[in-house]
């Protein structure tokens, strides 16, 4: 770090006019040392507000400029100080490419440009190295998906409902103040702030005609519940062949989109479109959620080597890519680095998944019942013989509410992180498989799914399950977790009802993670079937989401199996070390 006396003096532009191919103006903020040069571009791309940068999780554009790079942070289209209208994601492709050669075009500029920013701004970076601008030269996106569809809109069938419905009622006061709406815009800030009680509204296409002036592209969603062509046009993860320019991906273990921060991770460096692509994929996974990031994550403290540091590495980063300069952590060192939860230290691998792991499967057994902590559930590394089914009942109107776990994108008003699971734990719809305490330290590192063989007695439902660290004092927290809807067993392309009564295997993933359980601890697995508002309450029938009311609820029984033929099981990634 330099010291403040040779930093550069900086100068700023305010609301520059950015014209794209189609006539429409974009506004760009711009910071650039007011001596010297010529110096790399720095872009932001964002729907947040050019003014603000996503400061939450970054340094100031000025501090960057401070270390020799000219800094451009442009509102997209649409948004704020930019024209145009706002379709998500739609226009970004060719906007990027036209901001990034107008960026390296600026007086004074070294012509190369890198890209950084998170979430949406994180997907703008993609969007634009697949269209291949010639001047883009490396970008950081953090915190991003690979499909608009999995892992985004919807997970396994099921809709991401507290993530879509507060990002939605977020950006659509933007647009409503634009049209000079003020009454649209106070209408939807209260809805924002009462979020909450949003999430129980039925159906979840009934939201005020604010809304749907401002925000159209959300009832399209529902039109549109399977992985169709809608969604695939804009998944990065069908492009990765189109992707030229080195990338460092920043995820978190408790973001929801962490398993397709991975997928873009391996995906570009096996399917890239240059050799430099190929072979110049880094992946950095900390132990936060979407934001902020901080070594303080819910309820736990990960500790001083979680805190953030992205500023600085960003730099390194740029410093070595724009500027050539030398860098021992990207040229020597392997090029994934993840924090490992638990024993709170961070890790090397050249791949994901970590070399060396064993597919361990853990098993669901029961003798009486599994329901609740007050039952009898165990994890056991032994396979079952001839056990009882664990039966538990699941109506939507009561639905078992999440408590942290991975979700988007504010903490207060979506479940995010870790937090102690004993307040749902002791609810009879919830069965409850817990380990013996460990002995020594058991490591995993990599992807955890289950293979449950369970019937219901509804044409459609849904089944949840959680990975839980039992501390030694009781408390309880969650890890990972995943969900399945039960009608898209076959493929997230369509969907096709449930017999009931039918014992029918379900194997969904978890997601990823990398956790140290210490001697004393205890694995332990939730299972359960529903995870509100992270997801929307299933209404046990073959309905559209957005449709769905209360008048479709229909009670389900659950049985989950575990018997010599029909084994349920969690596959838990164990460090051989």
């Amino acid at each position: 770090m330099p010291e403040l006396a040779q930093w550069l003096e900086i100068e700023q532009e305010l609301d520059v006019p950015v014209t794209m191919r189609d006539g429409v103006k974009l506004s760009a903020d711009i910071y650039r040392p007011k001596k010297g040069g010529p110096y790399p571009v720095l872009l932001m791309r964002t729907p947040y507000n050019k003014s603000d940068a996503q400061t939450m999780n970054y340094a100031h554009p000025s501090w960057y400029a401070r270390h020799g790079y000219i800094v451009v942070i442009q509102d997209t289209r649409g948004r704020w100080r930019s024209e145009g209208e706002f379709q998500p994601y739609e226009k970004e492709a060719d906007d990027g490419y036209d901001t990034v050669e107008w960026a390296a075009s600026l007086p004074n500029a070294l012509p190369k440009v890198g890209m950084y920013g998170f979430s949406y701004v994180g997907a703008v970076q993609w969007l634009a190295a697949v269209n291949r601008p010639p001047h883009l030269t490396c970008i950081v996106p953090g915190m991003i998906g690979s499909d608009a569809y999995q892992g985004k809109a919807y997970r396994n069938g099921a809709f991401a409902l507290a993530l879509s419905q507060s990002w939605v009622l977020f950006a659509a006061q933007d647009t409503a103040l634009r049209r000079n709406r003020l009454d649209w815009a106070a209408e939807l800030g209260a809805q924002y702030a009462g979020i909450h009680s949003v999430y129980r509204k039925l159906p979840l296409t009934a939201l005020p005609d604010a809304v749907k002036e401002t925000a159209p592209y959300y009832f399209e969603w529902f039109d549109h519940p399977t992985r169709d062509d809608y969604w695939t046009q804009l998944s990065l993860r069908e492009q990765y062949e189109r992707v030229q320019v080195p990338a460092l991906h920043i995820g978190g273990w408790y973001d929801i989109f962490v398993d397709g921060t991975i997928d873009n991770f391996n995906g570009v460096r096996q399917h890239g479109g240059t050799a430099v692509a190929r072979g110049h994929q880094y992946l950095l996974i900390e132990p936060w959620f979407h934001m902020p990031w901080s070594r303080y994550v819910g309820e736990l403290d990960f500790g001083e080597e979680a805190s953030n540091r992205i500023d600085a590495l960003q730099i390194e980063w740029f410093d070595y890519w724009l500027k050539g300069e030398h860098s021992n952590r990207f040229e020597q060192q392997p090029a994934v680095q993840y924090f490992e939860m638990g024993s709170n230290r961070w890790r090397v691998s050249e791949n994901w998944p970590v070399p060396g792991t064993k597919a361990t499967p853990y098993f669901l057994r029961s003798t009486e019942r599994a329901n609740s902590i007050n039952g009898d559930g165990v994890l056991s590394l032994t396979a079952p013989a001839a056990e009882p089914p664990d039966v538990y009942v699941y109506h939507p109107s009561i639905a078992v509410p999440a408590l942290g776990g991975r979700s988007g994108a504010v903490p207060d008003l979506t479940p995010m992180g870790p937090k102690n699971q004993l307040p749902v734990e002791i609810r009879n719809d919830v069965l409850v498989y817990t380990s013996a305490k460990l002995e020594r330290e058991l490591v995993i590192a990599g992807e955890i799914t289950i293979e449950l063989y369970a019937a219901t007695s509804a044409e459609d439902t849904d089944f949840v399950a959680k990975l839980v660290d039992v501390y030694p004092d009781g408390r309880a927290y969650n890890i990972a977790e995943g969900i399945i809807r039960a009608s898209y067993r076959y493929g997230l392309d369509r969907r096709e009802a449930v017999p009931p009564g039918e014992v029918l295997t379900y194997s969904f993933s978890l997601g990823p993670t990398a956790y140290a359980f210490k001697p004393g601890h205890a694995i332990r697995l939730d299972v359960t079937s529903s995870l509100f508002p992270t997801f929307d309450r299933n209404p046990n029938k073959l309905v559209n989401p957005g449709q769905a009311t209360e008048a479709d609820f229909v009670t389900a029984t659950q049985t989950i199996y575990h018997d010599k033929e029909r084994p349920s099981k969690v596959w838990l990634p164990v460090v051989q070390r």
